[in-house]
């Protein structure tokens, strides 16, 4: 369950305040709010985010095994 409820879409009117420095701070806040979710998510369900981070690992290096065959055929094939 997330600790702190989301800001989506368009809630009032645009600020005056419109200079990066206080566009970054705020992008940064939301960051790590976000990844503060993430954690908290990780940590209520640990079974799902090991299956989820066990399967995408395989996946890259079964891709990456793959990209590494077909690189390595081309090669012989030019020689």
């Amino acid at each position: 369950m997330a600790r702190k409820s989301l800001n989506a879409g368009f809630t009032g009117d645009i600020e005056a305040d419109e200079r990066v420095s206080t566009k970054a701070k705020t992008v940064l806040a939301k960051a790590k709010d976000e990844a503060g979710m993430v954690a908290a998510h990780a940590v209520d369900h640990p079974t799902a985010t090991g299956s989820a981070a066990l399967t995408f690992g395989l996946l890259g290096l079964a891709v990456g095994y793959m990209l590494g065959t077909v690189t390595t055929a081309r090669a012989r094939r030019f020689l």
